[in-house]
């Protein structure tokens, strides 16, 4: 199942801590992603596909 990426669910449901751990990204990168300190477009292809990865997981 692929989705668009919805940062409001991964924040819901999840902390900067749970993010960092499940995209292997430190907590303090998860934590801007979660403030929108820093664009989904700036991070590295194989993290955004790790998050959609998680949201889909979310989803399920």
């Amino acid at each position: 199942m692929d989705t668009e990426l919805n940062l409001t669910l991964l924040t819901e449901r999840l902390t900067a801590y749970q993010i960092s751990r499940a995209v292997d990204i430190d907590e303090q990168m998860a934590q801007k992603i979660i403030e929108q300190e820093v664009s989904i477009d700036e991070l590295e292809p194989q993290i955004i596909y790790q998050l959609k990865e998680l949201n889909d997981k979310l989803l399920n």
